[in-house]
């Protein structure tokens, strides 16, 4: 993959002084001079702005569409409605995670999955394989399409200046509006969210996509908007207690054992779920769970997780968390049930650095993303 690719809003980014990195591919913003935590802040208790023009969009039509997605996808696609957005794991025949994608159902044989930005071509070869001989229509519109996410409690009322406050107040989380007119630009607007907020993501062609992002910091600035990079999406999502692909859920790793079980529907019948119905018969996996450290030194990815001095996992994800007064969080891989609250040891490899933490539940920031859209409309 050329590791240059650039989003639509690249210039944007540019503009507004950002430092730029290279994550999947993709030149993408890892924070602004106002600096990540007050992204992470602003999002919180305002608002914030994310690119995620990077993101992989396929359209999924035909008369074969809920059949292909159902064996494809672990959730219960049989009971999406019209204008439902639902989260999914794609497994593997293994039960290993190829991705975790979010679906949107339009109407009967019509949807559209959003997947990660490094697994866009892999997952478009697997869908096409499995497609083969149904009456299917698979369509990549990932280069067309541009996704811009505004999370926070102020998001809502910035969206009122388009969107009728009925019709704001009426969209449930995981629900979406198919086509909203902002400033003569159709919008698909969804409120699933990453950060753990209230918010929306926002879906349109990508030469709307620079227009769309000045607008809403120009209408956003009175609340108190500021655009946001990756180094805040990860811990607010981390501090949400959500996944990333290639940390939490991995194509190598049996998908059971972790808090976003709640995404199989054990009654379907779809790839990898004999996999996963071994494992659990034979209590031998990998759990993944919340931890925080005691003091402020985070264990890093990769790190060795000790309990009673023997090693029985490692180090996913960490972040300092600034929702949480900076204390260190983030999620492990063990080998064994280990109770909440009991003490553990983080160790670098080949190193005497040996740092104390504990297993805790997650999310670790109480979520305001389900909850009524009209607490957030009140002027």
């Amino acid at each position: 993959m050329d590791p240059t690719r650039k989003t639509v809003l690249y210039e944007q980014h540019s503009g507004l002084g950002a430092k730029v990195v290279d994550f999947a591919g993709w030149m993408l913003p890892l924070w602004y001079p106002t600096g990540q935590t007050a992204e992470h802040l602003a999002t919180r208790n305002a608002c914030g702005l994310f690119d995620i023009c990077h993101m992989g969009e396929f359209r999924i039509e035909g008369a074969g569409a809920k059949s292909l997605l159902s064996r494809l996808l672990t959730n219960h696609v049989d009971q999406m409605a019209d204008r439902q957005a639902m989260y999914n794991l794609m497994l593997n025949e293994r039960g290993g995670v190829i991705d975790d994608c979010i679906l949107y159902r339009f109407e009967e044989n019509s949807y559209m999955l959003v997947v990660n930005a490094a697994n866009t071509a892999e997952d478009f070869a697997w869908l096409s394989e499995h497609a083969k001989n149904l009456d299917v229509r698979l369509e990549d519109i990932s280069e067309e399409t541009a996704k811009l996410d505004l999370q926070g409690p102020g998001a809502p009322k910035v969206m009122s200046k388009w969107i009728p406050r009925d019709v704001l107040a009426g969209l449930k989380f995981f629900r979406f509006l198919p086509a909203i007119r902002i400033a003569g630009m159709e919008i698909l607007v969804s409120r699933t969210g990453y950060t753990g907020e209230i918010g929306f993501e926002l879906y349109t062609n990508t030469r709307n996509a620079p227009e769309l992002w000045r607008l809403l910091l120009s209408e956003g600035a009175p609340l108190g908007i500021l655009p946001c990079g990756l180094a805040a999406r990860d811990t607010l999502r981390l501090e949400a207690g959500l996944p990333l692909h290639g940390h939490e859920l991995k194509p190598d790793c049996v998908a059971v054992g972790h808090p976003w079980e709640f995404a199989i529907h054990w009654e379907g019948s779809f790839i990898g779920k004999e996999a996963l119905l071994q494992a659990r018969q034979s209590g031998i996996i990998s759990r993944v769970t919340a931890f925080c450290m005691k003091g402020r030194r985070k264990a890093m990815p990769g790190w060795e997780v000790r309990n009673s001095g023997q090693t029985i996992g490692k180090v996913l994800s960490a972040v300092i968390a600034p929702s949480l007064g900076n204390t260190p969080i983030g999620f492990i891989e063990i080998k064994q049930p280990v109770e909440t609250g009991n003490l553990l040891s983080f160790n670098q490899p080949g190193t005497g650095n040996f740092l104390e933490g504990e297993i805790t539940t997650s999310p670790f920031v109480p979520p305001t993303s389900r909850r009524k859209m009209e607490d957030f409309l009140v002027e």
